[in-house]
């Protein structure tokens, strides 16, 4: 089932399983269209104001067709009120019937080669049906016929998965880029490059024609204009699409959200570490065990650590509630949705909390760790089921996650620690809102929610290793930040932060001191005694060697060393038998590639060796399964940062799941180790190392190799 998101800025327009982004679609999509919108008042009048001015002709058509019995009459009258909406658009009238696969004609409205056709769908009952479900009728053919009419019957969904926008020589050969399917009730725009994942956009012409709001005219017009969709220059070559402008703007959109994300995270961490920080120290005083100094201080860098995987896991369920179809958690179930889904508590996220008891309270930190516990543990609550989830009568059943990142025994700090509700709304919030900022028109610009489903696994792994290279620590004292000359007026955060006592802060100018400068008051950044700060300070960034590698570069580079082992020669069940290594994994991006490129170089190359295409609606479901075989089989890593490792192994979880099979373990795959030291366990006596003839030294003796049960069990001679 389709999930619908519509653009509360543009009524009438329907963004079917986020064609674009929503945040993007609500606050930036306008501003991309400003200079189309320019350039179109400055020719004349402009397309949306055309498509304004189709109101009465189409309300006319919508009472006629209430009372016309005659379905080649309705026929007639569609495509009157069909070529006045393409003369607007700018999309020429080309009526003719065209061949699509052996003895199987198409009516199309125009076809503009491989890059738009335009097809009408017929509400033959006008009861409003979605064009999609409708069916070719065979009087909408053109001329007298006989017509190769194989199709007629078939739904519109069924004709543009089999025959539209499958390659099928010769008679489909360049299948079109873009459909634009038109009914009286609706316009439906599909990308192919879109078709698999559902994600369209929809128009509805009673509401866009009827309300007349001016900003969704324009929206549409631009959306659908011919030179949207397929451009022609000067001397009628084609030229680039817009949308394909702005789809990209939409991915770079989803970048920046991850931007965003990485801001709310460090806050976040610095946010949960300081309150766990109170209540840890507090604990030991009541122990009188002291307030963690000496032997008992508190570890700043274990307290970071858990704070990062406790955000992380947050992250995760964000990104796994958004993506149902790979159907891991019960979002259909009541039970969840209502009791254990972060997405309620995203619905607390604004509640004002304004009584101690409230701010005081656990209900956020209950409901957090309960759906730990779930994720890791499983729950299952009926005899029978599928391997994932199934729901019952008031209950359901998941799957439980072995991964280490929610394993409770690596957060045993934070396992004492019980944190409150308006610090977790707070951190809930930061997750779920863009980060406020400021315009180039000097306003402020509205928080939008944050959509987790337009991002993808690279811009996870982006979010997740910026923060590698992060620390934390307590400030001894009161602590003050500098920055270079003229660079100290409300500094990135994410960038490296640089720290001095008061005393050092005299010998720093005052432009070199960091300023907050918020509503007109600039004041200087302090950090109070006690306060656990995390940031990147001095060199942590070359010394963790933490930088993610952008996701074209990624792609170009998997692709190009996978050529070498790709040849003609290699069947679809020897990719089965490759083995991938990526000795300095970090959060897997690599891996990730690789596996996705070997699953659809499998799925091609097989159904090349068979004969057989796999249907279009199968495609996805066998793309995953063939992703989740190699992810559990193929590919191994290595990374010196052990967060690291458990972040790659839930980002290989996340890119291959694929629903109804079973949830993978990549404990025997993925490991925490030093890449340029070697993973084997060679040894040296310890009588190497004393005093000795030169010959008898370590540097001139081989080292001994044991095996991993010597761990267990070590040698005298290690001992001595």
């Amino acid at each position: 089932m389709a999930v619908q998101d519509t653009a509360a800025t543009f009524i009438g327009l329907t963004n079917d399983n986020e064609f674009f982004s929503a945040h993007y679609l609500a606050e930036v999509f306008e501003g991309d269209l400003a200079e189309t919108l320019k350039a179109w008042e400055a020719e004349g009048e402009p397309p949306h104001r055309a498509l304004r001015n189709l109101h009465q002709g189409y309300f006319a058509l919508r009472h006629r067709l209430k009372s016309e019995r005659s379905a080649v009459e309705r026929i007639r009258q569609q495509r009157d009120f069909f070529r006045e909406l393409m003369g607007v658009l700018g999309i020429p009238w080309q009526p003719h019937n065209r061949e699509v696969a052996a003895n199987a004609e198409l009516p199309v409205l125009a076809a503009l080669g491989d890059r738009l056709w335009v097809l009408g769908a017929l509400d033959p009952e006008n009861e409003g049906e979605d064009p999609l479900s409708l069916t070719l009728d065979a009087r909408q053919f053109f001329g007298e016929g006989p017509h190769f009419d194989a199709l007629a019957g078939q739904s519109w969904y069924y004709i543009l998965d089999q025959a539209v926008l499958r390659q099928a020589a010769p008679h489909n050969e360049t299948p079109p880029r873009w459909v634009l399917l038109l009914s009286d009730r609706q316009g439906i725009l599909v990308d192919r490059y879109k078709w698999s994942q559902n994600r369209m956009l929809r128009f509805d012409w009673e509401e866009i024609l009827g309300r007349r709001d001016d900003r969704t005219l324009k929206a549409t017009a631009v959306l659908l204009h011919r030179e949207s969709l397929a451009p022609v220059d000067q001397q009628g070559n084609p030229g680039q699409s817009r949308l394909d402008s702005l789809d990209e703007n939409s991915h770079k959109h989803a970048f920046a959200v991850s931007d965003d994300l990485k801001y709310a995270l460090r806050q976040a961490i610095e946010l949960l570490g300081n309150e766990a920080a109170a209540q840890l120290i507090e604990q030991a005083r009541s122990r009188k065990e002291g307030i963690y100094s000496g032997q008992n201080a508190l570890d700043p860098e274990q307290l970071s650590r858990e704070c990062l995987r406790t955000m992380y896991r947050i992250l995760f369920l964000f990104y796994i509630e958004a993506r149902p179809e790979l159907g891991y958690l019960p979002v259909g179930d009541d039970t969840w949705r209502q009791g254990y889904s972060l997405e309620s508590l995203r619905d607390l996220e604004m509640v004002r909390l304004t009584t101690d008891e409230s701010r005081q309270g656990r209900y956020f930190h209950d409901s957090l760790q309960r759906m730990f516990a779930l994720i890791y543990e499983g729950y299952r609550a009926s005899r029978q089921g599928d391997q994932l989830h199934q729901s019952t009568a008031n209950a359901f059943t998941l799957q439980g996650l072995d991964s280490h990142l929610f394993d409770p025994a690596r957060t045993p700090l934070l396992n004492r620690v019980v944190f409150s509700n308006a610090t977790l709304q707070r951190v809930i919030q930061s997750m779920s809102l863009t980060r406020p900022s400021t315009s180039g028109r000097g306003g402020k610009r509205r928080r939008g929610r944050v959509s987790y489903t337009q991002l993808g696994i690279n811009q996870l792994g982006a979010v997740y290793e910026a923060l590698l290279s992060y620390r934390g620590f307590f400030a001894t004292e009161e602590l003050y930040e500098v920055a270079p000359r003229g660079k100290n007026i409300n500094p990135d955060e994410l960038d490296t932060g640089y720290f001095v006592t008061r005393a050092q802060l005299e010998e720093f100018h005052d432009d070199e001191r960091v300023y907050d400068h918020v509503d007109g008051k600039k004041t200087l950044r302090v950090h109070p005694k006690g306060k656990f700060i995390y940031r990147m300070a001095g060199r942590d960034r070359e010394k963790s060697a933490s930088y993610y590698t952008p996701e074209v570069l990624t792609k170009s580079l998997v692709k190009y060393t996978l050529k070498e082992r790709l040849t003609d020669e290699l069947s679809a069940d020897d990719i089965l038998d490759l083995t991938v290594c990526e000795p300095a994994m970090g959060s897997a991006a690599f891996l990730n590639e690789a596996v996705n490129q070997l699953a659809q170089a499998y799925l091609a190359r097989k159904e090349q060796e068979l004969g057989q295409r796999i249907p279009h609606e199968a495609y996805q479901q066998e793309l995953q399964r063939v992703k989740m075989h190699i992810a559990d089989h193929n590919v191994f890593g290595v990374d010196l940062n052990p967060i690291a490792v458990e972040l790659a192994e839930v980002s290989l979880w996340l890119n291959a799941l694929s629903g109804g099979h079973s949830v993978p373990w990549f404990g025997y795959q993925l490991f925490t180790g030093n890449s340029l030291i070697g993973a084997r366990r060679e040894v040296y006596p310890v009588r190497a190392l004393k005093k000795q003839a030169k010959e008898g030294y370590w540097y001139n003796q081989a080292p001994r190799r044991l095996s991993p049960e010597s761990l267990l069990n070590p040698p005298v001679d290690m001992m001595d």
